[in-house]
């Protein structure tokens, strides 16, 4: 089972994670909280951050703060 998280990075807090179960509604709230900090606006994916399951980037502050929507599978094993 697939799961979005969204991970609210900023350097004077705790890293936050919220699961979602659809991309959609995951990049919708990443897409509301980054507009409540300082109306900041998705970036362009590179394609390491596509491979490494990143969905969406949001950069906003001057110290590295960023809103980011991962893509995960719940339970997942690794393989050795």
């Amino acid at each position: 089972m697939d799961v979005w998280i969204v991970l609210i990075e900023d350097r004077h807090a705790d890293v936050e994670a919220r699961p979602f179960s659809s991309e959609e509604r995951a990049a919708e709230y990443a897409r509301v909280i980054g507009e409540r900090s300082d109306g900041a606006q998705p970036a362009q994916l590179t394609t390491g951050m596509r491979r490494d399951g990143w969905v969406l980037y949001i950069p906003y502050g001057p110290e590295g703060d960023c809103i980011r929507v991962v893509k995960r599978t719940m339970d997942e094993v690794p393989h050795a």
